[in-house]
């Protein structure tokens, strides 16, 4: 049946291509769209993603986590005492402009943290250990934010805010959507960024671990006013829910995919059906000499079949040197969920466009093939 099926493909090599060329442009685009939306979403939810195995406590009208209101440092000290709670660190996340020698200037979101834990981050440090950070003036800077930070690398000065700064260490994706961040002491975070010593952006929780996280969370919104305990992972899908519904990239890629996905089906459809329309009489004589219409549908079947993987696997190859491309740009990454899903979308197109063509033969009465 396979070598059957594929003699047919190669009959009528224009078609083969084209379908070919539907199935690829088909997949590849909805495998880019589809990366680029969950970099970029990412990218709005690192912060709390990489600190999801902490309780978030932040102020109750924060949204999200790119929006942290200050709230006073006696709620820190109203924590120490909820029952369940280990440890509280207090993280600083303030707006900062970066000059540079040569006089440019870029934005570097810089996010503070306590010693020794240094909850909140860095994470993803690839040079230097976070207990440089204790050094005067010191910061981290990410390495795929080296372009917007003047190239800027290990032991090199730059002004922030007005003050000098040395690079001690660098992050590798670390980063926020279109925002560099930058990591220090919570101390120099509040004098860097003109923050009050009484007050910070949020608590990150440490908790018992014979205590359940929700019973901490619940004790925690009960007890103290004015702010709201998350759980990380909640956190993080709170996050993801708001972005997602207000900001309007999920909704602006997935009508790209929808697009994508009619653009396989119109190219693919017509295609297979205008190939086996040209092979009609082949087809009929298939059924003339005692073909049954299960045997049709299995050659046509195997014929979307081996276009199917085809088609996948260059468009994957495709895909993975688009990423290879872009990864000092966009965290792409290509996860077995992703590749399973593309695998999924690619035989759908394949199998369902090959139904246009399946019913016109099935419909065909082996006398009519005299009359074609």
């Amino acid at each position: 049946m396979f070598q059957d099926a594929f003699r047919f493909i190669w009959y009528d090599k224009a078609k083969m291509f084209g379908i070919l060329f539907g199935i690829i442009l088909s997949v590849f685009l909805i495998g880019q769209q589809v990366g680029i939306c969950f970099s970029l979403l990412d990218g709005l939810i690192s912060l709390a993603r990489y600190n999801a195995q902490y309780i978030w406590v932040v102020s109750d009208k924060t949204q999200q986590v790119g929006e942290l209101p200050l709230i006073d440092m006696r709620i820190g000290r109203e924590l120490v005492s909820i029952p369940g709670v280990r440890r509280v660190n207090p993280m600083v996340v303030t707006g900062g402009s970066a000059k540079f020698m040569d006089g440019t200037k870029a934005a570097l979101t810089l996010i503070g943290t306590q010693a020794p834990t240094f909850a909140g981050g860095p994470w993803n440090l690839v040079k230097g250990n976070p207990f440089k950070l204790l050094q005067e003036g010191a910061v981290t800077i990410d390495e795929l934010d080296a372009a917007t930070l003047n190239n800027s690398r290990l032991g090199d000065r730059f002004e922030l805010n007005g003050q000098r700064v040395v690079v001690v260490g660098q992050t590798r994706g670390a980063r926020g959507l279109g925002v560099a961040y930058g990591f220090t002491t919570i101390e120099r975070a509040r004098r860097l960024g003109n923050v009050s010593p009484n007050q910070a952006s949020a608590f990150l929780v440490e908790w018992h671990s014979d205590v359940p996280a929700r019973q901490v969370v619940d004790a925690i919104n009960a007890e103290i006013p004015g702010i709201r305990a998350w759980e990380g992972q909640a956190f993080v899908d709170k996050t993801l829910q708001y972005v997602a519904t207000t900001s309007g990239i999920v909704a602006s890629f997935g009508l790209l995919v929808v697009f994508a996905v009619i653009t396989g089906f119109a190219i693919v459809g017509l295609t297979m059906f205008s190939a086996v329309n040209d092979r009609l009489r082949d087809y009929g004589t298939v059924k003339a000499i005692g073909g049954s219409n299960g045997v049709i549908r299995r050659l046509i079947l195997m014929q979307a079949t081996i276009f199917a993987v085809v088609g996948f696997l260059i468009a994957y190859l495709l895909l993975y040197l688009f990423v290879q491309a872009t990864r000092d740009n966009l965290n792409i990454q290509l996860t077995p969920t992703l590749t399973a899903s593309l695998v999924g979308v690619t035989f759908f197109i394949s199998i369902i466009s090959s139904l246009f063509a399946m019913r016109k033969i099935t419909r065909l009465e082996p006398v009519q093939i005299f009359r074609i």
